[in-house]
């Protein structure tokens, strides 16, 4: 009987597997995005149940299923989909910003779904940023980001940009981000130098991005510790995907930047000379002194030039923009991938090749990267990656008051006469003599820029080698323990060759220079997630981590001749004709080393609460007395509330989803090392050319910083409320945003008295206050099966506030050029212009006129503490994409209202009379007025300035008797017959004379809206791509900084032409022409 029953119940049960089994299929499909490319790495899933799989790199995929079977796809970023397992499949994801379901990257990689935090994140696609052919990532930034405000980068196309999140935080420019890539952390250096070599971020590869991930708050960088008190941005790069064989994607991208516009107009009308006439000791030649253009108007007479030739003297309207080229940009990018469900492997190679539009700048960079997972065993996984890069950057552009003859914008408006002809002075006989010396006629006719350009070289090459170890150990199912390690080590080697300006090229300016640094830092992560199991209303989770960060191990080091070359042209220390100059030092060492935890509770799937802490220990705070202050504790408490989930049914059906959410943090931040202590190290000097002798000295790390042994760290308060919005099925959505951060105990560097035999001390002093608000909203007016119009709005308003310094202390000088100051003053704003070159002004408002020892009168100069302020007050962000079937469309318009800049351009420009703002009055026509000058000559070129005159300002009439002419104005007197006009010289030197000039005259507001981004897109129909044996073809034509819409400076000055990238950044001066960039991309995949 137990016999049968066994048969039987065998029996039944292989009928049941056979019928289960011929109701089971093979679904296969494609995946693509709304633009028609395909998606790797999305997963699917039978509705119900575990069974799954997930798509290769062509966006295939192959499930068994039953026959009645759903289907369901999800991926990052995009709205999951259902589908009947029925037939062939060809699915279409569409990108969903408004999705807050989606997972995001948050704080030390960690993978949250953004519905749950209780504080602002934006989060970009990879190809949003790869499109823009941006080399560092900063720029591709601009515009689609609330509450960041990014300044282009100006020197070429190496140059590092600046971003700053939730306004300046920093009194000492310490403002930017870090930047942490797969774990590995960087920083945006920024400079304020002349040369912009960049910083490590462009040697990074976009065309391996997944994604971007900008954290603004204190609430949501905390875990990073202090290192993270300015914000930070996460970029997660591409890793493998389980397919069938090995997938390979290239691409090509072919770029050319074109220069469209000088930065400042020029005038065309007037060139060489001071009064109106040519050379008074040879009227066949020009008055080329000093490289003014108040001379006479260019009409093609023949005249002698610097060199004694003849030469047409006619205008030269594009001679300044014909000294650029057009710039070329070529990358490359191989990536081949694939894998199982147990493992994955990426394999990419880039090459890039990017020549600016000035002569001899071009950055070249070689990227290769390996990334590999492993499912090691049921308990244990693992996954890696390495990359290296080398690069090698080419004579940057000179910005500022560059004085080495290299900055053009300069010589353009300080230094060269409008006549001036780039074709004819960049001949080389007319810079370089016979016995190979430069030729005499020296920087008024370009000499030294077109000697330097042929004969002179600054380069940098670098190396970036990265690596990251992830292994993740599953004890129980709500047990698991990860320990990560990253590391990166950095190497640049510069040199500087400088050929000497005599005969066969001899003299002392010859020299020749050669620095590097190597520098390695890694950080080791220790961390135990648990998960809880709570019950059915609540959900928990709990990391607990231990972190050591060391950074500076390496040796940094700048050897340069003395006296010039002993061979011309032989590059090398030991040609020194002098004792040459080595300098030797290692780098500057740090360790933080931390523990933390992060709570997070969940209630109802609509109620969350997250709980952090970090407690950092950090040797730059380490005091030899025992004194020290280096442990410090910083919490951090978010929360949010689903209203949407708590009161389902009882809202209007128009609201979709709705979240509101608060936040409070404090971050604590210490300062580079050995400022509380004195470290010493060993050096040596080389004690002559040839010599192979040595002298071991000991010296003292920063010998001029007075230490203080009772620094404490710097803490960030920060405070924040949210809420976020949609409607109409997640069509319409508003994300608002406001905060408030107080950084106290802010760490300055002071300058102390002389005799203490240091210039300066670092101090605790000062609370820096921000307040400001962010508005997104996001919307999709259209929604068809074959069209989307999809737009985004985001701005942000952030107000600065300098609460206290400190004792002593009534301002802080933040940044100086020419002559214009950027301060910061208790109980007033961040970033005010002050200069004592500012107007002088009665009660009335009217400027004060006064004698002048250089010109006839001159405006009294007085010191003005409040003549602009460099912080904006909007910034603003507006892109559309359209999509119709296989083509998408998209726009990006990006503004910036408020905010103060100096221009020494317009300045000195003026003074000189190349601006095209000197041109008023040069004429009757243009309201110049006739009258008689001391010479007796009749002109039309008269200007009365604007102003009275001081008090006790006296004249001599023409009969002899004393006049006094306080408080009238200029015009008053010249009706009256006691002044005449002033000539164009001597009307636009009272403004922009480099001695005399008023700085105050050339503070203008930099508004503007620009169209940033203009791209289409174009895949290939499947049916096409199919018969040509590939995977997928996409064509990108992309558009960047295309022009301004509005721009507010005068005289087409260039609103974004900031010379450096420090926090403080205010002036240009000889800034590069405006460019726009013109791409076309090709994509292949096999």
């Amino acid at each position: 009987m137990r016999r049968s029953f066994l048969v039987c119940t065998l029996l039944f049960l292989c009928c049941c597997i056979t019928a289960f089994a011929q109701d089971k299929k093979v679904v296969s499909g494609t995946i693509k995005d709304s633009n028609g490319a395909f998606l790797p790495g999305v997963t699917i899933k039978e509705k119900g149940t575990s069974n799954g799989t997930m798509s290769n790199a062509e966006g295939g995929f192959k499930l068994s299923v039953p026959s009645n079977a759903v289907l369901v796809f999800s991926y990052m970023g995009y709205a999951a989909k259902e589908a009947p397992a029925s037939g062939p499949l060809d699915i279409i994801l569409s990108e969903d910003n408004k999705n807050l379901n989606e997972v995001v990257v948050t704080a030390l990689g960690m993978k949250r779904e953004q519905r749950k935090l209780g504080y602002a994140i934006t989060e970009l696609k990879g190809d949003e940023i790869s499109k823009t052919n941006a080399i560092n990532p900063v720029a591709a930034l601009q515009g689609k980001v609330a509450g960041v405000d990014i300044s282009s980068a100006v020197g070429g196309p190496q140059a590092a940009g600046r971003i700053i999140l939730r306004g300046a935080k920093s009194l000492n420019d310490k403002d930017q981000p870090i930047f942490v890539v797969d774990g590995v952390i960087f920083e945006n250096e920024v400079s304020d130098n002349a040369v912009n070599f960049g910083n490590v971020l462009k040697n990074l590869n976009p065309d391996e991005y997944q994604s971007v991930t900008v954290l603004k708050g204190a609430a949501a960088t905390a875990l990073y510790g202090s290192r993270a008190l300015n914000g930070a941005v996460l970029i997660t790069t591409k890793k493998g995907v389980a397919r069938k064989g090995i997938g390979v994607t290239v691409s090509q991208t072919v770029q050319l930047e074109e220069v469209y516009k000088t930065p400042i107009e020029l005038q065309n009308t007037y060139g060489a000379g001071l009064d109106g006439t040519f050379s008074s000791s040879d009227p066949e030649a020009l008055d080329w002194a000093g490289g003014y253009s108040f001379g006479p108007k260019m009409e093609g007479q023949m005249k002698k030039v610097l060199n004694g030739e003849l030469r047409p003297y006619s205008p030269m309207p594009n001679n300044y923009k014909d000294m650029y080229r057009t710039g070329q940009y070529y990358n490359t990018n191989v990536a081949m991938e694939g894998g199982s469900e147990r493992g994955t492997f990426r394999l990419s190679f880039s090459r890039l090749n990017n020549k600016g539009v000035v002569t001899n700048n071009e950055f070249n960079r070689n990227n290769i990267s390996l990334k590999a997972s492993q499912t090691i065993s049921k308990y244990l996984s693992a996954d890696a990656g390495v990359t290296y890069t080398a690069s090698k950057t080419y004579n940057p552009d000179r910005q500022g008051g560059d004085y080495t003859g290299q900055n053009l914008g300069r010589k353009y408006v300080y230094v060269f006469p409008r006549n001036y002809d780039p074709a004819y002075w960049s001949r080389q006989e007319n810079y370089l003599a016979p016995d190979n010396s430069m030729r005499p006629t020296g920087s008024y006719a370009g000499a030294d820029y077109w000697y330097t350009l042929a004969y002179n070289s600054w380069t940098r090459r670098e190396s970036l080698l990265t690596g990251y170890v992830n292994l993740t150990a599953t004890a129980t199912d709500w047990l698991k323990f990860l320990l990560k390690g990253n590391m990166s080590k950095e190497n640049t080697y510069d040199q500087r060759k400088d050929a000497g300006q005599g005969p066969n090229f001899s003299g002392s300016v010859g020299y020749f220079q050669e620095g590097g640094m190597d520098r390695l830092q890694h950080t080791f992560t220790g961390m135990a997630m648990i998960t809880p199991k709570l019950g059915k209303d609540f959900e928990a989770t709990l990391n607990l981590g231990a972190e050591t960060w060391n950074s500076g191990i390496g040796q940094q080091y700048v050897n340069k001749t003395s006296g010039g070359l002993r061979l011309p042209r032989l590059y090398a220390i030991s040609n020194s004709v002098n004792a040459a100059q080595i300098d030797n030092k290692p780098l500057d060492r740090k360790r933080i080393n931390s523990v933390f935890f992060a709570a997070s509770v969940a209630y109802k799937n609509a109620f969350f609460l997250d709980v952090t802490g970090r407690n950092d220990w950090s040797s730059a705070l380490t005091y030899l007395t025992g004194n020290s202050n280096n442990s410090y504790f910083y919490p951090s408490f978010s929360g949010a509330w689903e209203f949407t989930e708590s009161l389902k049914g009882k809202l209007p059906s128009v609201i979709s989803f709705g979240k509101l959410r608060a936040s409070y943090a404090m971050v604590g931040g210490d300062l580079n090392p050995y400022q509380t202590n004195s470290g010493y190290y060993t050096d040596s000097y080389f004690q002559g050319a040839g010599s192979n002798s040595s002298l071991p000295l000991m010296k003292i790390y920063n010998e001029d910083i007075m230490p203080n042994p009772n620094l404490k760290p710097s803490i960030s308060h920060s405070l924040e409320f949210g809420a976020d919005v949609r409607f109409f099925n997640n069509r319409l959505g508003f994300d608002v945003a406001w905060y408030k951060t107080n950084v106290k105990n802010q760490i300055l560097q002071l300058p102390v008295s002389v005799e203490s035999g240091v210039k300066s001390r670092y101090i605790n002093a000062g609370n820096m206050q921000n307040t400001g608000i962010e508005v997104a909203i996001n919307a999709t007016p259209i929604q068809h099966k074959d069209f989307t119009w999809d737009l985004t709005l985001n701005g942000s308003h952030n107000k600065n506030k300098i609460i206290e310094l400190t004792n002593g202390v009534s301002e802080v000088q933040l940044n100086e050029d020419q002559g214009v100051r950027v301060i910061a003053t208790a109980g007033k704003a961040y970033g005010v212009l002050a200069t004592p070159y500012g107007y002088t002004r009665n009660a009335q408002g009217q400027k004060i006129i006064e004698k002048s020892g250089d010109f006839p009168v001159q405006y009294k100069r007085a010191v003005n503490n409040n003549i602009g302020n460099i912080t904006p007050d909007l910034n603003l962000g507006f892109s559309n994409t359209f999509t119709y079937k296989n083509w998408n469309l998209g726009f990006l318009l990006q503004a910036r209202i408020g905010g103060d800049m100096f221009s020494a351009s317009h300045q000195y420009g003026t003074g000189r009379g190349t601006t095209a703002n000197t041109e008023a009055g040069r004429d009757a026509a243009s309201g110049g007025i006739t009258f008689t000058d001391g010479t007796g000559r009749t002109r039309n070129d008269g200007l009365i300035p604007d102003g009275v005159f001081q008090d006790g300002y006296t004249i001599t009439d023409a009969a002899g008797q004393l006049v006094d002419l306080s408080g009238k104005t200029y015009r008053e007197a010249y009706t009256a017959g006691y002044v005449t006009p002033l000539t164009p010289y001597q009307y636009y030197g009272m403004q922009g004379d480099w001695g005399i000039g008023i700085r105050e005259y050339s503070v203008f507001d930099a508004s503007y809206v620009a169209l940033r981004e203009v791209s289409l897109g174009y895949s290939l129909p499947s049916s096409l791509v199919q018969r040509a044996k590939l995977n997928s073809v996409r064509v990108n034509l992309v558009g960047r900084n295309l022009g301004y819409l509005y721009n507010h400076m005068p005289i087409g000055i260039n609103p974004e032409a900031v010379r450096n990238n420090s926090s403080s950044a205010f002036s240009e001066y000889g800034s590069t022409p405006y460019t726009r960039n013109m791409a076309v991309t090709i994509q292949v995949g096999f």
